[in-house]
Parts: C-alpha cells; structure tokens; sequence
C-alpha cells in the first residue's frame, strides 16, 4: 500500500514539474490554425504612431496566418 501511494505521489509530483517547466520555459507562442509552436524570436513589434500602443504581431512560417500575441 505504501508503494501505490508512493507512485501516485510521484505521478502527480512528475505532472506538476512538467506543468511548472512549461510555464516558466514557454518557447513561443501556439498558432491556432495548425497547431504548431511558432518561437518568440520571430515575433515582431510594431507601432502605432497615433496611439503610440507597440503591438506584436506574426505570421505563422507554416501556414502564413496571423498569430496574436496578446492571446
């Protein structure tokens, strides 16, 4: 019995690590056309000259849509 509850605590102790690795070393952004992890570095920013607002902006490089940054 001791064994199982070991395991299960090492399962869950696993899964929250992964989480927590994830979220601190986040690669880049999902596109949500093809589902593909576009990385940071080709991101872009751009100004709105009027509002003075930056805004960041991609296309994805596989299927060349728009991908979001603030979502």
């Amino acid at each position: 019995m001791l064994f199982t509850i070991a395991l299960v605590g090492l399962l869950i102790l696993a899964v929250v690590l992964l989480f927590a690795y994830q979220k601190i070393y986040n690669p880049g952004k999902l596109c949500s056309v093809c589902y593909r992890v576009v990385p940071e570095l080709v991101f872009v920013e751009a100004t709105d000259e009027e509002d003075g607002v930056s805004d960041y902006y991609v296309k994805c490089p596989f299927c060349d849509s728009d991908i979001d940054w603030k979502n």
